[in-house]
This record gives structure tokens, sequence and C-alpha cells, in this order.
């Protein structure tokens, strides 16, 4: 099953977890572009740190010229730096000579890592970046995508990016160096404090509805009347051509450029007519007998494209007229074969409606072995093809413009070292346009389609396929998928769309964790249903945990407010990752949660807001929609913020007791199964306590338990201590607390565990407690709870109530 993701960045704290590494550590070779750079490092860098400025001619080196640029002594060095700036780079301009032949250094210097294999080694990329309104600069997606790509493939290389608008390299590479100790999804992370508070973002692939069909936007100005013009960039094969073919909306003319001029094609396809690649070459060696095999089988593949053209384009013709249909011949990497084919469309068209970018060409091949040659054209069919075309049509206003990119780009693959990087380009690309020029744009990451995509036609479907990696997307999937984009509200279109299938998900949850969940599974919340501007949405589905039945209020069961904490601290855990979470302040139960509603929909939404590199707040609440006649109603049922790291004692988390305006009497409640689990209960009018039976059941429920995030059934236990009235069944009604924390990592199960037992104490004064839960034997704190407003309470004497 396919489900629709959302590469986007997102606010996430630094969590340490690895040791840090030196940002120029003793024997680094240092490669830069830029040469203040250089002369700041000369001063402050140890002696036996090598830099070398790339210089802009080594864009048209060979190979081997490049390498023994880098060479210090013998060989490259094991720890490498990438370092270059793009505070004077312009947009849209093409990526300057100087920083292509600096990532093709960098290209290289990996395949001799890979070469080598030594233990121990490093490569690391910085990039100053002003990081305009907090968008990455799309060039240094050349840099940050090669990271993400030879991440798979150097397994005893320590790999990692930053991205920051820190003012001075000193700093930049002081976070460089905190980086290198930190958990995180993707190997790059980028760090802004110019502009705004300090804030470390990350890419997270967060789920998405698939968007709306429906009224459109200045992207679909040919919602009424003529079908809009298009223009398809390798649109004669492949899965633009399948896309097209099973585009909904009909063009009023379809202008498809490829890379081969049309006689070509067809003098191509006629050559090999109906034969396979066997016969042809067994023809070729009888006509000469000492005509190269692999020359015969490359020339075959490029026939066979033709003929796999000319069939596409049969294909539109027919159903969308021949005359509306045109080819035209194209290399998008000649700018000025790109303009001239421009100037022919603008004679014809004042505007384009939608312009599809899928040219692309694939040398999925380990790092070792690829060649420089090849990653060049790889890469500059994307980066300066992109570029290219944007220059020529930007007079013809694209309504909206599509590109063809791939996972590979969102996440890196092992063998796409070239097209990773070039794809990741045009992801940053569609999220700077997106931001900054208010244009239609997105790209699209694809995975590999098993019908029409570049894996059939390389092999590496085959072994993707056969490794498990990668699903196989079909024609008809992808089709439909294509076509609700392209028709989506813009309001709704994201600027990198990601559809994933359960393969991809599993390869993830196992390379990269936290780039689509940042924690182990939850027990209750799972993946987050949508996303909601700046705030994950999961619809909470609670009524199928049979053991939440033993909570019952006057006939129904409730979900236990304690339990909307292990929830909260599940919301957390997906948006901070491996941060920890001890602390909730500000809870608020404003009205009941029903295990099972009839009628309405419970949703929990979640959100973090930074407050440095390290340290934010997270926001959750629980509310529910009552939908009858005209009125469609939304009520709070429950809130709480969590501070992250060094937040807890700022003024963002700082709150003031919240003052309790209801007045409710005590309530008819049912304790059995996990919560009959408070015993030898004493209480008087200033003092409650009890203790704590732990009550999970065991076996064959152990691996469920084990996975909360925090021993909610303990501080469920304090509740209660803290709402007896003395009265058998009859509790106080809990308002809010203004903190509860956690003293211990453990969980219930674990709790379950020790040995020891655990007392309950809670003091009351006018209507506010104060509780906690602490060992028996050496009183140790395992929870402490503060600012605690109930309504209700009576005591056993009778002398009245708070």
């Amino acid at each position: 099953m396919t489900r629709m993701y959302s590469l986007q960045l997102v606010a996430c704290p630094a969590v340490p977890g690895l040791a840090e590494r030196e940002s120029l550590p003793r024997g680094a070779l240092v490669l830069t572009d830029d040469w203040d750079i250089a002369n700041q490092l000369s001063i402050s860098a140890d002696p036996s740190v090598a830099t070398v400025v790339v210089p802009a001619d080594a864009a048209t080196w060979e190979e081997d010229a490049i390498v023994k640029l880098m060479t210090v002594g013998e060989r490259v060095p094991s720890h490498i730096r990438v370092i270059t700036s793009l505070h004077l780079t312009r947009w849209p301009t093409a990526p300057q000579p100087r920083l292509l032949a600096l990532q093709e250094a960098a290209f290289l210097a990996a395949k001799q890592l890979a070469h080598s294999n030594p233990p121990d080694s490093s490569l690391a990329a910085l990039v100053l970046d002003p990081l305009k309104g907090g968008t990455p600069h799309p060039h240094g997606a050349l840099l940050t995508g090669l990271i993400k790509a030879i991440a798979w493939e150097l397994p005893h290389t320590h790999v990692h990016a930053v991205v920051t608008d820190a003012a001075a390299l000193p700093t930049a590479l002081a976070q460089l160096r905190r980086e290198s100790a930190c958990v995180r999804g993707l190997p790059v992370t980028y760090y802004r404090g110019q502009s705004t508070s300090a804030t470390r973002l990350e890419e997270r692939l967060l789920p998405d509805n698939e968007p709306t069909v429906g009224a459109h936007d200045g992207a679909h100005r040919w919602s009424t009347g003529e079908g809009p013009v298009v223009l398809a960039v390798g649109g004669a094969r492949g899965i633009t051509a399948r896309c097209l073919e099973g585009l909904r909306t009909r063009p009023s003319a379809l202008w498809l450029l490829g890379s081969t001029d049309p006689e070509t094609m067809v003098e191509q396809s006629r050559e090999i007519g109906e034969t396979t690649s066997t016969e042809y070459a067994r023809k070729r060696r009888a006509a000469d007998p000492e005509v190269h095999i692999a020359q015969v089988r490359s020339f075959y593949d490029r026939c066979r494209k033709s003929r796999e053209s000319l069939s596409h384009l049969a294909v539109l013709r027919q159903r969308f007229g021949a005359t509306r249909v045109r080819y035209v011949g194209c290399d998008v990497t000649d700018e000025i074969a790109v303009r001239r084919v421009a100037a022919m469309i603008r004679k014809t068209t004042p505007l384009l409606g939608l312009v599809i970018n899928g040219a692309g060409i694939s040398g999925a091949r380990r790092l070792a072995a690829k060649d420089l040659t090849t990653f060049r054209k790889v890469r500059d069919t994307k980066v300066v093809g992109y570029h290219n075309l944007k220059a020529a049509f930007s007079d013809l206003a694209p309504g909206l413009w599509c590109n063809f990119s791939s996972v590979a780009g969102a996440f890196g693959l092992a063998g796409e070292s070239d097209y990773g990087p070039a794809n990741d380009f045009l992801n940053s690309a569609a999220r700077y346009e997106t931001a900054h020029s208010g244009a239609a744009e997105y790209s699209i990451c694809w995975s590999l389609w098993g019908e029409s995509g570049l894996g059939p036609r390389t092999g590496f479907t085959e072994y993707t396929a056969r490794a498990g990696q990668l699903g196989l997307l079909g024609d008809a999937e992808g089709q439909r998928l294509f076509n609700t984009e392209v028709e989506a509200h813009r309001s709704e279109r994201r600027a990198v769309p990601t559809p994933l299938g359960n393969e991809e998900l599993q390869m993830l949850c196992t390379k990269f964790p936290a780039l689509v969940d940042a924690t182990q599974p939850t027990p209750y919340l799972g993946t987050p249903s949508w996303l909601d501007g700046g705030q994950l949405v999961w619809e909470l589905d609670l009524g199928r945990y049979v053991h939440l039945y033993g909570h019952i209020r006057e006939s129904r069961a409730l979900v236990p407010g304690a339990l909307a904490l292990e929830l909260a601290a599940e919301a957390a855990g997906y948006l901070v990752g491996a941060a920890p979470v001890s602390t909730f302040r500000n809870i608020r139960f404003q009205a009941p949660i029903a295990v099972d509603p009839q009628v309405v929909r419970y949703v929990l939404t979640a959100s973090y807001t930074p407050a440095g590199f390290d340290c934010g707040v997270v926001q959750v609440g629980i509310h529910s929609r009552v939908l009858g006649g005209n009125h469609d109603r939304r009520v709070q049922h429950f809130g709480v913020l969590i501070p992250i790291g060094g937040v807890a004692t700022s003024d963002q988390c700082h709150n003031l007791r919240v003052a309790t305006t209801a007045r409710r009497a005590s309530a008819t409640m049912s304790m059995s199964g996990l919560f009959d689990h408070v015993r030898d209960v004493r209480l008087s009018a200033r003092v409650t306590s009890a203790r704590w039976e732990p009550p999970l059941p065991g076996g064959n429920d152990d691996e469920f338990f084990s996975r909360h995030r925090i021993p909610w059934l303990l501080a469920d236990a304090l509740l209660q201590t803290a709402c007896s009235t003395g009265t058998p069944n009859r509790y106080a009604t809990p308002h809010s607390i203004e903190e509860l924390r956690l003293h211990t990592t453990d969980n219930d199960f674990m709790l379950s565990k020790v040995t020891y037992g655990v007392q309950l104490h809670v003091d009351h004064s006018d209507g506010i407690a104060e509780g906690v839960a602490f060992e028996s034997g050496n009183g140790e704190t395992l929870l402490a709870m503060s600012g605690l407003a109930v309504s209700g309470r009576t005591w056993r004497s009778g002398k009245g109530h708070e």
C-alpha cells in the first residue's frame, strides 16, 4: 500500500548520544572553494590539517587530476571536511563552476574512502547559508544530497553535514562538532540563529492526507474553457509518458521534449525492428566479427529507447489528437537549444499551464565503481537542465511547475551518489521557490515504477526488488497519485510530496528510524493521521484496548487523565525523537474522554516550538468535534505543555497556578482491572496516603506494556489517592495540574518488576493538592505532582468539602 508523505524541514532539538568528533581533526583534509575560508583555517586549524582550494576550472578536469590535487603524501586522508559559503550566491542563477568542482572533489574523496575503507574515518560537510526565511539555498543540496547518498555506502565512516547561518566560521565549526554527537534521522541538520531564536532543524517525512480535488487556483486556469498548454520534458518515455497518458485533464496543446531528434528515433527504431538484443548482437557479429559486443548492446539500447518513445507518442496522439501533440528533440543541458525551443513554443501560446520536468538519466553503481564522467552527466541533466528550463520559459508564466524527483534525493540510496544529490537539488529548489517567489512548484519524490521507471532499463529495479529495499509502484497507482497532486488545491500542495510503500518504510526504520518516526512503535498513537499547518494530528482509536474499560464513571468507560499524559509523551517522542520527556506542565482536564465514543470523534494534536538549538516546548491537546444540524462544535478535552531540554526554567514554559472556576461534586466511579491498584488508603482533611500495587497482568501483554513511554499507571494511582473522598467508589474531580515531574526513566512495566514497594502521599490545602510517589525502602522519589486543582473532595469525618 502506498501512502503520501511530505519531506519537510521541522524544528527538532539536538540530542547528544555519541562521542563528539573534532570539526577539524589532526591530519584532516579540508576541501573548499573559498579563499577567505582557506585563509581563516590557515590561522586557526592545526598545522597538520591540509586545506585545498578547489579551483573553478577543476570542473573540466579529468578524475585523476582532481584526485592528485587532494592527495596528501601518498593517499587521500581518512578525515575529509568540505566547507563552502553560499552567502553571495544568487537565485535562480545556475551553480558556479567552483561549487560544481567542489562537489566533484567531495565525491572523489568519498570514492577513495570506499576503496581504502579505513577504520574510524569521517567525512563532514559544512555549508554557510543565510537560510533566507528559514529555507536552505538549493545549491547547498549538491553537498547535503551527496552526504545523504554516501552515508549508505561508507559503513566505517562517520558522515554528517551542517547547514548554518552562523556569521562566524568558528561558530559554524563548533556546530559541526556538536552535531557529530547527535542522534538524528538523516545525516544533515540545519542551524538557524541569526534572524530568529536559535532553532535546529531536520528534514522529516511527515504523513500527509491526500490533497482535495476541487476548485483550482491560478495554476489551473484551464478548469473552465480550453485545456492547458502542457510542456513535458523527458515526456516521450518512462514515468513521464505514463503520467501524461493518464492525465485526466485534456491539454489544448502538449509539447514533448526529448534528447533524441524525431528523424533519428525513426531510423533507430527501423534498425532493430522487432529483434531482441541477443538476435541483433548475433546479426551484427555475423556482419562484422570484430565488432565489440558492448558497443552493439549500447547501440541496441539507444534504438530500443527510440522505439519506446515512438510507441508512447502514438498513444498520446491517439488520446489527445495528433495535432495537439508535438515532439521536439532537445538536450536540456544545452542552453541555446532550450531557448530555441522556448521561442518556438512562444509563437503558439502566451502562457504555459503546466510544466513537467521529467528529464533525467540514472547511472546506479556502487560508489567505488562510479566514474566522474557519469557523475557529471547524471547531475547536469537534472541541475543544469532545471536552470536552463527556468531561464528559457519564465516569461511564459507556467501556472504549475512539477519536477519529477526521486526518493534517492529525499533520503539517499546506495549506488546513487550522483542521482541522489541531483534530485535533492530539485527538492530544495521547489521548497525555495514556494517560500520566496510564490510560484506553484513542487517535486514529487518517486520511488521505482515497476513497469515504466528508470529501474527496468538499468537493472536497478531487479536488484532492489530482490533486496526488498524498494517496492515497485504500478502505472495505474502512479497515475492516480500524479493526478491527485496536479489537481489539488494550492493550499494543500506540499513542496516535496513523497509516496512511500511498506518496503520503503521498513527500510527507513532500519537505516534512518527518526526520519519517518522518531520513536519505537508506540502503544496507542502510531503514525500521525495527517499534518495540519504546524501540527501533527492523530485520530484516537482507544476502544480496541480492553484494559481501558476498567475505568468507569457513572456507567461510562472514560480515558484516565494519566493515560492522556502517556499519549502526550508518545506524541512528543514523535516530534523530538530521543530527547527525554520528564516534565509535564499546565495540565488541563477540561472534559471527559470516552474510551469508545458513539457520536464524537477525538483528535490529538501536537506541535513543537523551539527555544534554542537543544530545547523547546511540545504542546499537546485533545479535542472532539460534535456534528449536528448546521453546527460543527469543537470541544477541548485535554491540554499539556512538555518542556524539552534546558527550556524547563525559561519564561516560555513558566505557568502560574491555573485557577479552577468549576465546582463539581464528587462522582461515582468503578476501578477494576488495571485501575484497581491503590491499597491501604488513609485519608484526613489535609493528608491522604496509600500504597501502589502494580497491576500489570504479565504474559502476552508484557511486550505491549514495555513500550509505554512513562509510568502513567503510577501517575493514575497518585491521582486516585489525591481524589479519594473516604466514601467507597466516590472520587473528587481533577481539573488541572501545574506540574508533574518524573524522577525515573522506568515505565510501569519496569517498575512492576522491582522488589521494593511504592508509597503514595498527598497534601491538601484549599482545593490544591501536592503529591509524591516514592520507594518504600529509601524514600527515593519516583514521581512528584504539584498544583493539582480538585473539586468535590470530602473526607470521612464529614466536616465539609473542598
